[in-house]
C-alpha cells in the first residue's frame, strides 16, 4: 500500500528529526562525561602533584616501600633528573621533611609529593627523610643519593622491521648512559625516530634505504663522551682489501654485502666454507627472538642494488671466524671477525689471507 506523497514527506521528515535528536543526545552525553572528568581533575587533592613514576625526566621514591627496612635507602639517578618523593601509602596524615645535614630542604603532607630541582653531581650524598603524625614521630630513614653521569655504552646496531613485506628493513641503534645519550646517524640524516626511556636507554631507528649504496654509522653521545657502531658494508663491485672486525662479547655485529645489477640475485654469506642459508636463518622480529639471539640473514634490494645482511645481536667467542660473501661472476670478499678482549692473533690473520687467496684463485 502506498501512502500519499504528503504523508511520505512527513514520515521522512520525522525520521530525519529523530536521527538529529539521537545525534544531539550522543554529543551531549560525551560532553557531560568530559565535563565530569575535568571537574574530577580540578577537585582532586593531587592537582598539581606529579604522579610517582620513573620517567625520562624524573625518578621516583616511595618511602612506604621501605618502612620495614633497617638500613639506609640507596638511590642512583642520572644528572639532570628530578627526584619525586611520594607519600602515597603512608597511613594517617603524616607531615614529612627532607633534610640534608641540618637544613630542612622540603616539607610536605600526605596529599602532596616533594619534588627536587634538577639534580647535579653535587647533590650526591646523605639525606634524612622524617615523618610525623599528630606531632608524634612516625619514622625516620637515611637516603643516600648517587647522582651520576655514565658514558654511553657502545651502541647495539641491528635490523628492525624485518617482517614487513615489500619493505626494506630499518636500522636500529640502542645505547644506555646517564644522562640519556643522544643518537645521531652519519650523513646528517633527519628522518629517524628516537625514543628515550626512563632507564637511561635511548633507541633510534632509520630506514636502511637511506644508506643502500653507502656505509653507515650511528653514534651515542652525552656529557661523558661518545661511542659509535658501524655497518660493515662490502661492495663486491670494488677491490677493497680483506678486513678484520674486532668485537667484545655482548656487542652487536651487522655485516652487509651488496652487488649492483637488476638481473643479479642477492649475494650469499658463508662462514668457514659453510653456506649460511637465508631461508633457514631468516631474521625475525625482535620480540620473537631471544635476548642472546644467534645470527640471522636478511636479503633486500633497492633500485638495482642487491644486498645480503648478516646480523648478530650479541656476539660470543664462537662467532669468531672467516665470513665470506659471494655473488655470480664477482670477486668474493672475506672478513675475519674476532670476538675477544685481545687483538686477533698473527695465525688468524695469516689464515684469513690464505683463505682469501684460495677463494680468489677458485673464482679465477
Amino acid at each position: 500500500m502506498k501512502f500519499p506523497y504528503r504523508w511520505r514527506c512527513c514520515s521522512n521528515k520525522f525520521s530525519f528529526q529523530n536521527t538529529r535528536m539521537k545525534t544531539w543526545r550522543q554529543r551531549n552525553m560525551i560532553a557531560a562525561v568530559l565535563l565530569l572528568c575535568v571537574i574530577g581533575a580540578l577537585c582532586s587533592d593531587d592537582m598539581g602533584t606529579p604522579a610517582c613514576g620513573s620517567s625520562y625526566e624524573a625518578a621516583c621514591l616511595l618511602p612506604a616501600d621501605y618502612l620495614n627496612r633497617s638500613g639506609p635507602i640507596s638511590k642512583e639517578l642520572a644528572v639532570g633528573k628530578k627526584l619525586i618523593i611520594s607519600l602515597e601509602g603512608l597511613s594517617g596524615s603524616p607531615v614529612c621533611h627532607w633534610i640534608r645535614g641540618k637544613d630542612r630542604v622540603m616539607t610536605a603532607n600526605v596529599s602532596q609529593s616533594m619534588v627536587t630541582p634538577l639534580l647535579s653531581e653535587t647533590d650526591s650524598g646523605g639525606y634524612t627523610l622524617t615523618c610525623d603524625s599528630n606531632n608524634a614521630p612516625m619514622f625516620s630513614t637515611t637516603v643516600i643519593l648517587h647522582v651520576v653521569m655514565k658514558r654511553p655504552t657502545k651502541p647495539q646496531l641491528m635490523l628492525d622491521g624485518v617482517d614487513v613485506s615489500d619493505t626494506s628493513p630499518l636500522f636500529k641503534c640502542v645505547s644506555e648512559g646517564f644522562p640519556n645519550p643522544t643518537i645521531k646517524w652519519s650523513g646528517d640524516r633527519d628522518r629517524d625516530k628516537t625514543f628515550k626511556g626512563s632507564d637511561g636507554r635511548t633507541e633510534s631507528t632509520i630506514s636502511s634505504t637511506q644508506y643502500y649504496n653507502t656505509g653507515m654509522m650511528c653514534c651515542a653521545t652525552n656529557a661523558k663522551g661518545q661511542e659509535c657502531s658501524q655497518l660493515y658494508d662490502y661492495d663486491l663491485m670494488t677491490k677493497d682489501e680483506v678486513s678484520t672486525v674486532t668485537l667484545s662479547e655482548g656487542q652487536s655485529l651487522l655485516l652487509r654485502c651488496r652487488v649492483k645489477g637488476y638481473s643479479l640475485k642477492s649475494p650469499v654469506w658463508e662462514k668457514g666454507g659453510r653456506l649460511l642459508d637465508a631461508r633457514t636463518l631468516a631474521c625475525k622480529p625482535e620480540k620473537e627472538e631471544e635476548k642472546e639471539a644467534e645470527m640471522c640473514i636478511k636479503n633486500d634490494s633497492h633500485y638495482d642494488v642487491r644486498m645480503a645482511y648478516l646480523s648478530i645481536r650479541s656476539v660470543r667467542e664462537e662467532h669468531s671466524g672467516n665470513y665470506t660473501c659471494t655473488s655470480t661472476d664477482k670477486t668474493p670478499k672475506s672478513i675475519y671477525v674476532h670476538v675477544s678482549g685481545s687483538p686477533p692473533t698473527y695465525n688468524n690473520l695469516m689464515l684469513l689471507k690464505v683463505s682469501s687467496l684460495i677463494l680468489l684463485l677458485t673464482w679465477l
